[in-house]
């Protein structure tokens, strides 16, 4: 058991194991480029292989590319969706076929969390980095998980490919979201935006209040989230700029904790906000709904009982 988690605590901490994970993906895009220049019937076909093709160029040659070189990539995959190359179409409902996998289907979705876990737990056996290890994990999660389905559903790997395509395709761009927002929170952060709030909520909450001041960050959390659109984008500029200055350093708190209820206020924020495309449009789009916004009208209520219950904890774990 020892030997078999300091393996895999190496596995995981070589320099060139994500590097291969990302190879993988690279070459699955490039495989969706292929597949759509052999279909004659598709509009816009050479387009919309453009897309895929320097998409997979960045996911798995971005290290090495030029930083120009790849910045015109991404202005290339943004001109491409705004010509129309490539356009999110409803997925038909479940036809409720008898020869549908059924609970089957839920076997690989089940594979990639249990592997995920099981990688970064043998890391952290051996002593290894938990966070890189559990990356990996989902990595290999997904490898393992995409056999496991072609051996319950009983289809091709040719069919499960298409269908993947199908699926990516449904989703679009906006797969590219969480990419580029929590590039947008770097930027944020280097330009000095979370100093410039720490001043305001400065100003606002009064000094000497722990409660107060986890209040400002919170709340600080919720609506830069739903401003940028996700939670890990908003997470450096606001608790650079207003968690650890206001809320830890002053009153010696965990890091950990507050940062923790931080990050989780700030995804009451991704309940709430269109911004969120893809988990509050997408959605809408895939199921046809007639409502741009229901997804938004059934989750805000929700979203505001957990922000306050991030109130009730913080009272009772961190002040008590």
């Amino acid at each position: 058991m020892a030997e078999g988690a300091s393996l895999v605590a190496r596995v995981v901490a070589h320099p060139a194991t994500l590097e291969v994970a990302f190879v993988l993906i690279s070459a699955l895009l490039w495989g969706y480029a292929v597949q759509v220049v052999r279909d004659r019937r598709r509009a816009r076909r050479w387009l919309a292989a453009m897309y895929w093709f320097l998409l997979g160029l960045l996911f798995g040659f971005g290290a090495w590319l030029p930083h120009w070189l790849a910045g015109l990539c991404v202005v290339a995959l943004v001109g491409i969706e705004a010509a129309g190359g490539v356009r999110m179409q409803a997925t038909p409902t479940p036809s409720g076929d008898p020869a549908a996998p059924g609970f089957r289907a839920l076997w690989p979705v089940l594979t990639i969390p249990a592997v995920t876990f099981a990688v970064a737990g043998l890391a952290a056996l051996s002593g290894g980095d938990v966070g890189r290890g559990a990356v990996v994990g989902l990595a290999v999660g997904g490898v393992v998980a995409a056999g496991v389905a072609l051996a319950a559903g009983d289809f091709s790997g040719q069919t499960a490919l298409d269908a993947g395509r199908r699926l990516t395709e449904d989703i679009g761009p906006l797969h590219l979201l969480p990419q580029l927002l929590a590039s947008l929170g770097l930027l944020f952060t280097a330009a000095g935006v979370g100093n410039l709030l720490a001043d305001v909520v400065g100003g606002v909450v009064p000094r000497g209040s722990a409660l107060g001041a986890a209040a400002a960050y919170f709340l600080s959390m919720t609506l830069f989230t739903a401003l940028v659109g996700n939670s890990f984008a908003a997470f450096s500029v606001i608790t650079t700029g207003v968690g650890v200055p206001l809320v830890i350093a002053p009153f010696g708190l965990d890091p950990a904790f507050v940062a923790m209820l931080g990050l989780t206020a700030g995804s009451c924020g991704t309940l709430c906000t269109p911004m969120a495309a893809n988990f509050n449009l997408l959605p809408v789009g895939l199921y046809g709904l007639a409502d741009n916004y229901a997804v938004i009208r059934l989750q805000w209520r929700l979203a505001a009982v957990l922000w306050a219950a991030h109130i009730v904890v913080f009272s009772l774990f961190v002040l008590s």
